[in-house]
């Protein structure tokens, strides 16, 4: 099938301006009405799988994909009035379209279909068994007047959730350090920081500041004074907003007829319930306990010893301490390791590794988009473009402050063509200055693995229907093929190819890399526990929903799984963007999505980690299919066996 490629002419939407695309949202319901007509006016007895379901799944495409890029520029964009209007817009849209695909007469199209009994297979049956249940799971199986809450309740619910991202995104807060307070922080770190007008350094709550703040400053007062003020990112406005968020989603679910949030989200997961997940949870948090609590204490040794206070305890800005431990357990210097990764040697060795894996080759674009910093590039298969992907590095005013990938244009099939695919990997990494390259730690080497593992899910896929890319698998399957790429990030060969001293271009030498790979599981059960803490959390608020201050709960929690005890201003929940949107009931996605990536992984260290047969088996099974098969059938697909959690247990040192 012939590819449908880009010009810069296709790229212009990354240029808009507020007044390209405020009239979108009127625009869209008009197309969807549209469409929606056409649907509802065939005949029953004439109804078929194209003109009715696949007609619904491609209603609303082309402005649909217009307000997806306006989404995007809401993070990304350079300019405030920009984002602020297209948050607006979002708002605007996300309100008004509830009225309209809330529409009886559709549901009355598919049930009209249904009664068709025509045989469906493969991807046609999976698309039309997840949208009938996607039409149930909003409410059209109930009475008008329950529907029409449950309606005004999914308006608001995108509202304070638009908010909620948009709080986390524009908070600033930041410390200033006077040479004295600076004391022990690296050289090159301090460089990279901007100065007051008193000549003080400034460390902002953006990850390239904070991050590598906590792990070298030996100043207790002010790793104290940054991270009591990132415990209140997002502001309190944020935990009111949560809170209703919360209401809200109980109260729909209720009416659905589930008993939870958590059993209605969980229903559409691997999972399947949440009780599940609790057993899967606490399943790993009695394996690792007691290996965290031996962590803790050694730490906590570390620290008398360094601060001479036989009575110090632990407390919840101690990252300089475990950093300290690292050095002296195993002598690892993370500022040494870092100077090995600039990263454009990085990206080279992940190209190179992507590359080979998956039969494909990357080509840089020229053409401008929506910000200096941006690259554009075009993957070739045979020598034919078959998909796209941009690269938004480096921290600036007003943008998504994390790391993540954002799909923009979805793969499909349309008119005869298929619609080449393109995604955005969006992270903020150290930018380079004065003279000095954009240097890595090896933890931001994983996370751009990771990260670009995502745009690579979403771009490779092959199925015919833009609901089933990549991105659209389980949720508590999205993550695996990505963190099964972060295993590339510990192999000595890899880590050889990927590296250059950004002063001598020396690649990592043997006895570092050896001694990283020790260290590999340096307080990996404490690393686990915090990650049952907060997925615990998730569900005390959508499954146990626990009554109290989200805060409070928060506090408790904390002190009792991992024994630290927060201020009691702390505000945690407000920061916590995963529960206040997409992971909502769904944390503990990064630990179950990682036991399968861990057994899909045995594969590689088997056959070859840039074993050409073996990465195009992993692009056919897991890549290219989506969501087209249930996500264990993929996994089994490619395993040739049903997956286990052995590889997994290891690699959390539970088991040898």
């Amino acid at each position: 099938m012939k590819i449908k490629t880009y010009t810069a002419k296709d790229f212009a939407w990354t240029k808009w301006q507020p007044k390209d695309f405020m009239d979108f949202p009127d625009k869209a319901i008009a197309e969807i009405k549209r469409d929606y007509a056409e649907i509802k006016k065939v005949p029953a007895k004439e109804r078929t799988f194209e003109n009715t379901v696949v007609a619904l799944e491609r209603s609303g495409k082309v402005y649909g994909q217009k307000l997806n890029f306006v989404g995007f520029l809401a993070e990304v964009s350079s300019h405030k009035n920009v984002r602020e209007a297209a948050h607006k817009i979002e708002e605007e849209y996300s309100k008004k379209v509830v009225d309209i695909v809330y529409d009886d007469l559709i549901f009355k199209a598919l049930k009209e279909y249904d009664a068709r009994k025509e045989k469906l297979v493969g991807e046609d049956k999976k698309l039309f068994d997840d949208t009938m249940r996607g039409y149930r799971r909003m409410g059209f199986d109930l009475p008008k007047a329950k529907r029409n809450v449950l309606k005004k309740n999914l308006k608001e619910l995108s509202k304070l959730s638009l908010q909620f991202r948009k709080n986390i995104n524009d908070y600033k807060d930041f410390i200033t350090l006077t040479k004295e307070e600076a004391v022990g922080l690296p050289e090159r770190y301090l460089e990279g920081l901007k100065k007051d007008k008193k000549g003080r350094h400034i460390v902002t709550l953006e990850y390239p500041d904070i991050g590598p703040f906590l792990e070298n400053s030996p100043n207790d007062k002010k790793r104290k004074e940054i991270t009591d003020k990132n415990l209140k990112k997002g502001g309190r406005g944020n935990i009111v907003i949560l809170e209703k968020i919360i209401r809200l989603r109980h109260k729909n679910s209720e009416l659905l007829g589930y008993k939870t949030f958590a059993h209605f989200v969980i229903e559409e997961r691997m999972a399947k319930t949440p009780e599940t997940v609790i057993n899967f949870l606490r399943g790993i948090e009695r394996r690792i306990v007691k290996k965290a609590k031996k962590e803790r204490e050694e730490l906590l040794n570390l620290k008398r010893e360094i601060t001479g206070n036989k009575n110090a305890k632990s407390e919840y800005y101690d990252g300089y301490y475990a950093n300290q431990l690292k050095k002296k357990s195993y002598s690892i210097d993370n500022e040494k390791i870092r100077e090995y990764f600039p990263f454009e040697r990085v990206r080279k060795g992940l190209f190179d590794v992507y590359q080979k894996l998956f039969g494909v080759e990357f080509h840089k674009l020229s053409y401008r988009l929506w910000h200096e910093d941006v690259e554009l590039y075009e993957i070739k298969d045979g020598g034919k473009t078959i998909a796209y992907f941009g690269m938004d590095l480096f921290p600036r005013e007003g943008k998504y402050g994390h790391a993540a990938a954002f799909d923009l244009i979805d793969g499909r099939e349309e008119g005869g063509l298929y619609v080449a695919p393109f995604a955005t990997l969006v992270c903020n990494f150290p930018k380079p200055s004065k003279g000095v390259p954009s240097i890595m730690s090896h933890g931001e080497v994983e996370t751009v693995f990771h990260e670009f593992g995502h745009v690579i899910h979403n771009i490779l896929y092959k199925g015919k229907y833009q609901s089933q890319t990549g991105f659209h698998v389980a949720w508590d399957f999205v993550e695996a093929p990505s963190q099964m790429l972060e295993n590339w990030t510990w192999k000595k060969e890899i880590l050889k190819m990927m590296s250059s001293h950004y002063k001598t271009r020396e690649v990592l030498p043997d006895e570092l890399i050896d001694k990283m790979l020790k260290a590999k599981n340096f307080m990996i059960a404490s690393h686990y526990l915090r990650q049952m803490f907060l997925a615990l959390y998730d569900m005390e608020l959508h499954y146990k929903r626990t009554k109290g201050s989200i805060t409070n709960i928060y506090s408790l929690m904390m002190k009792r799984m991992i024994g630290l005890e927060l201020p009691k201003d702390q505000l945690s929940p407000a920061g916590f963007g995963n529960i206040g949107a997409g992971y909502a009931a769904g944390y503990y996605s990064y630990a179950w999505a990682e036991n399968y990536a861990a057994d899909m992984f045995t594969r590689f260290e088997k056959e070859g980690l840039l074993n050409p047969k073996t990465g195009r088996d992993y692009r056919k099974w897991i890549l290219e299919k989506g969501s087209t098969m249930d996500e264990i059938d993929l996994i089994k697909g490619f395993l040739g066996r049903k997956p286990n959690n052995k590889a997994f247990l290891r690699h959390i040192g539970v088991i040898k």
